[in-house]
C-alpha cells in the first residue's frame, strides 16, 4: 500500500513540474455573442417570456492574483475586477390583432415591432485558474454585476438599476481563447401608464424585468 502512495505521489510531482508552468494574463477583454430572455409581467398576472433575437456583449477587466506561486504547480486564485461591462440584446416581436369589416367579415392582421435591451456596468468576484500544459490555462469565475438596465419597446425609453450574476469558464492558448458564460438577474422599469378614465392623463408604474441568458465568446488574456 506504500508503494502505491509512494508511486502515486511521484507521478503527481513529475506531472506537475513537466506541466502546468503557465500563467494567465492579468488583463482580459471578451468580445461575445448573446443569447437571452426577458420575463415580465403579462395583462393577467403571469410571466410572458421573450426570447432574443440577437444580442452583443463586450467587457474589460482585470484579474488581481492573491498567489504569486501556483500551487501545487497548478492553481491561482484571484479577484476579477470588470471595470466596464456592456450588454445588448433586441427582441423581435409579433402582435396579432383581429376586427371586423363593414360587411362583418372577421380580419386578422399581425404586426412586428422591435424592442431593444441593453446593460451598461461593472463586476466583480472570485476567479480560479488553472495550468494546464505550457501555454495552455483554464479560467472559471462567479461575478456580482451591478448594472444600469435600458430598455427601449413602442417607441418608449425606460431605464432602472439592475442586480445581475454572472458564471462563466475560459480556455487560452497564449493570449488567445474561448468562453461561455451564464448570466441572470433582475431590474426594476418606470413606465408610463394611461388612465382610460381621464383623458391625457398618465401615472408611472414601476415594473420587475427578469432577465437570463448565455454568452459565447472570444477571450483574450494579455
Amino acid at each position: 500500500m506504500k508503494k502505491v502512495i509512494l508511486l502515486a505521489t511521484c507521478f503527481i510531482l513529475t506531472y506537475s513540474s513537466a506541466h502546468a508552468q503557465s500563467k494567465p494574463g492579468k488583463k482580459y477583454l471578451n468580445i461575445g455573442y448573446v443569447s437571452q430572455h426577458l420575463k415580465v409581467a403579462d395583462e393577467l398576472g403571469g410571466e410572458a417570456k421573450i426570447k432574443s433575437n440577437f444580442g452583443a456583449s463586450l467587457s474589460s477587466g482585470r484579474t488581481f492574483f492573491l498567489n504569486k506561486e501556483p500551487i501545487a504547480k497548478l492553481l491561482y486564485f484571484g479577484i476579477d475586477w470588470t471595470y466596464l461591462d456592456l450588454n445588448y440584446a433586441q427582441y423581435k416581436e409579433t402582435e396579432t390583432y383581429s376586427y371586423e369589416d363593414q360587411n362583418g367579415i372577421e380580419i386578422i392582421e399581425t404586426e412586428d415591432y422591435n424592442s431593444h435591451k441593453g446593460e451598461i456596468g461593472m463586476q466583480v468576484g472570485p476567479s480560479v485558474h488553472v495550468g494546464l500544459t505550457d501555454g495552455f490555462t483554464l479560467s472559471g469565475h462567479m461575478r456580482y454585476a451591478p448594472s444600469y438596465s435600458m430598455l427601449y419597446v413602442d417607441e418608449e425609453f425606460s431605464g432602472g438599476f439592475g442586480n445581475f450574476f454572472t458564471a462563466g469558464l475560459s480556455a487560452n492558448y497564449g493570449a488567445f481563447g474561448l468562453g461561455f458564460e451564464t448570466r441572470w438577474g433582475s431590474s426594476k422599469h418606470s413606465f408610463n401608464v394611461d388612465i382610460e378614465e381621464f383623458e391625457e392623463q398618465e401615472v408611472q408604474v414601476k415594473e420587475k424585468i427578469k432577465l437570463s441568458g448565455s454568452r459565447v465568446f472570444l477571450a483574450f488574456r494579455f
